[in-house]
């Protein structure tokens, strides 16, 4: 009977047997992998989500602001005049509740902006129209309308907004949050501006670690 030999070789990436004798050796070295980080990950959604159409955006902002002024009863102060940092001159008004409260405060400066609670609504200065939608209570999320063409192209959510918990799985393969970290917000977008979101992404606290086959 003969004996097979062996002999243990140390490379940098572990240990493995080469085989001498009169038969060779069937095991091969383990693939090797490599980490890669990263500040945020992207896809392209498998079912495009349908943008909302609840943000006010599109809409003009004269004329929303009479609107909700209506269906709140809330009474519009006359406007005061201030002046900003630049110098510039801006006019601020207040709209009061039944008990005389401020309901709603519209600021036109170098910017038109309603604030109303936590919702906030800017118009772009051209066509007076509401372009961008900001909620800062406790689920925070943006919308914006990028090409003012009256929809939204892009939402931005804090991890508070998911109506759901985020699958790391669905952005790659093998993907993990470095120091513990967890996701902090996600973006939507509709890039091909047909009303739907196409693109999502993520970023984390902290960063991602993907790990991918090296190539050899």
């Amino acid at each position: 009977m003969k004996l097979q030999h062996f002999v243990l070789v140390a490379s940098g990436l572990g240990l493995f047997a080469i085989g001498c004798g009169d038969a060779p050796a069937d095991d091969a070295p383990a693939p090797t992998t490599t980490a890669r980080v990263a500040s945020s990950l992207e896809r392209k959604l498998v079912r495009p989500i349908a943008v909302p159409t609840d943000t006010g955006i599109g809409q003009a902002i004269d004329a929303f602001i009479e609107a909700r002024a209506a269906a709140l009863t809330l009474t519009a102060q006359q406007p005061l005049l201030k002046m900003s940092a630049s110098g510039r001159r801006c006019l601020v008004q207040r709209f009061d509740d039944a008990a005389g409260l401020e309901a709603m405060t519209r600021e036109t400066c170098e910017s038109d902006v309603l604030r109303a609670g936590s919702q906030v609504y800017a118009s772009a200065a051209v066509s007076g129209r509401i372009v961008r939608f900001t909620d800062e209570g406790a689920k925070p999320f943006e919308a914006f309308d990028d090409d003012k063409d009256g929809k939204v192209d892009r939402v931005i959510e804090s991890a508070e907004h998911f109506d759901a918990p985020v699958v790391l799985s669905d952005f790659a393969p093998d993907v993990s949050i470095a120091k513990d970290g967890k996701v902090a917000t996600r973006t939507r977008e509709d890039r091909d501006h047909d009303g739907k979101f196409d693109v999502e992404s993520i970023t984390a606290t902290t960063s991602f670690e993907l790990t991918e086959p090296r190539t050899p």
